[in-house]
């Protein structure tokens, strides 16, 4: 089903301020344009409190050039095999993913193997969120890569491809299994100071992010049945349980070690 909110009549192409109408010279537009954004952020990270409007003001900054839309949450349900948070859960499902993410990170920063564990479970609870109508990737991965330097590590994921991350996305979706994050990121994320890859590349994309044209073949906007949406809705407002659950037994052990 065609996305008659955000592409041309009769395309699957973009609106964008350049009004470009090929999907190919569009990609590589993308490509050039975001690419000096990115390289401006990793120079000179966006600051913010690690929530949802820090994650907001990161895809405005990459996207501002092509999207009137950048740094705002779409208004269409979009999926890649799976649908991603459904429209009516967006809000609630952030407020979850943005209340735990930072803080367990940050908690557990002096343990690297703990780390990197509660960094790929809060990795993969924000990748299923997906707020925007493109550009999700490169927006987490550059929240991703400044909570990281905030807990004092660098974040360079130019030591995986990307059929590994999509693996990894795909395994964490279905299974709630996050081994393959781990298994990138435990390789991806080092110590400040001991990164030592010395080419001047962006960090946050893989080592074939930009070879590869794969949004041009995402089934963004999927026509699925009422009673499986149903059905897709119900598992955001079950993922929501399960992270405010685990936002409260975080609040309810930091009052256990504050009164020690």
């Amino acid at each position: 089903m065609q996305d008659s909110k955000y592409c041309y009549p009769n395309s699957n192409v973009l609106i964008n301020r350049l009004n470009i109408k090929d999907s190919d010279e569009l990609f590589e537009a993308e490509v050039e344009l975001t690419t000096i954004r990115l390289r401006e952020l990793q120079n000179n990270p966006l600051k913010g409190n690690f929530d949802f409007k820090h994650l907001k003001e990161i895809h405005k900054y990459i996207f501002q050039d092509l999207y009137s839309w950048a740094g705002k949450e779409r208004t269409v349900d979009i999926g890649k095999g799976n649908l991603f948070c459904t429209v009516p859960c967006i809000q609630d499902y952030a407020k979850a993913v943005f209340d735990k993410y930072f803080t367990q990170c940050y908690k557990n920063k002096d343990d690297f193997n703990e780390f990197i564990k509660v960094f790929a479970d809060n990795y993969g609870d924000l990748n299923a969120l997906h707020p925007f109508r493109e550009g999700n990737g490169r927006s987490q991965r550059e929240f991703a890569r400044i909570v990281c330097l905030e807990c004092g590590y660098d974040f360079d994921l130019s030591c995986t491809t990307y059929n590994e991350m999509l693996n990894a996305s795909k395994l964490s979706f279905d299974n709630a299994d996050s081994s393959e994050f781990i298994r990138i990121f435990s390789k991806a994320v080092v110590p400040l100071g001991e990164n030592n890859n010395l080419l001047n590349r962006l960090k946050i994309l893989s080592i074939d992010d930009l070879i590869l044209n794969e949004d041009l073949n995402y089934e963004y906007y999927t026509d699925i049945t009422q009673k499986e949406y149903k059905e897709y809705n119900q598992i955001y407002i079950n993922k929501i349980d399960k992270m405010n659950q685990d936002y409260n037994e975080i609040k309810i052990n930091h009052k256990r070690e504050k009164t020690r």
